[in-house]
């Protein structure tokens, strides 16, 4: 992706840092281009999808070893907590839909106990007001904010659901599974 300047649009994101007050000025939509940036900032060419409609993905991109990252996006001004039934709505559609690898769900808010039990069980990354400080403000990047593992190594193949391609990955992170 290219800026209108000719900059490629990661080096002009590389420094990005964004406040909670920053994040919490925003609008809907807003939060949703934010969101996407700070991917793009960490390497995942990302895109902004969100509109009515979306089926639970307001930003996707894929990382430098082809994984898909799917982001939902719950913006507040009140403070107030991501539920369960969005979590099951992200995992019904992320992978099926969307062809996603990772998929999270950001607020600037909290998640109920139910809603992060659940993301936790059923692999859909969460990243509540605290983790989403550390990712955008102080620069951590999404996979330590997430806790998924970096792009695995060469010599690793993982089949991609969207596409049934194998991606070739670097063998220190690859599970026994998908080792060649």
């Amino acid at each position: 992706m290219v800026s209108w300047r000719g900059t490629p649009m990661h080096l002009r994101l590389k420094g990005l840092r964004l406040t909670l007050a920053d994040l919490d000025a925003l609008d809907p939509t807003q939060f949703e281009l934010a969101v996407r940036d700070l991917m793009i900032r960490d390497g995942i060419t990302a895109r902004h999808v969100g509109q009515r409609g979306d089926q639970a993905a307001d930003a996707v991109g894929e990382d430098t070893a082809g994984r898909r990252y799917v982001a939902q996006c719950k913006h507040t001004t009140v403070a107030s907590r991501v539920v369960s039934r969005t979590m099951y709505e992200v995992k019904g559609t992320a992978g099926p839909v969307h062809g996603a690898d990772i998929a999270f769900v950001v607020t600037n808010g909290g998640f109920t106990r139910d809603a992060k039990t659940w993301g936790e069980t059923n692999h859909v990354h969460w990243l509540d007001r605290d983790k989403l400080r550390q990712w955008a403000e102080h620069g951590t990047s999404l996979h330590n904010c997430c806790a998924s593992p970096p792009a695995p190594a060469p010599g690793c193949a993982v089949n991609r659901r969207s596409s049934g391609r194998q991606d070739p990955f670097p063998p220190s992170h690859c599970p026994a599974r998908y080792r060649r």
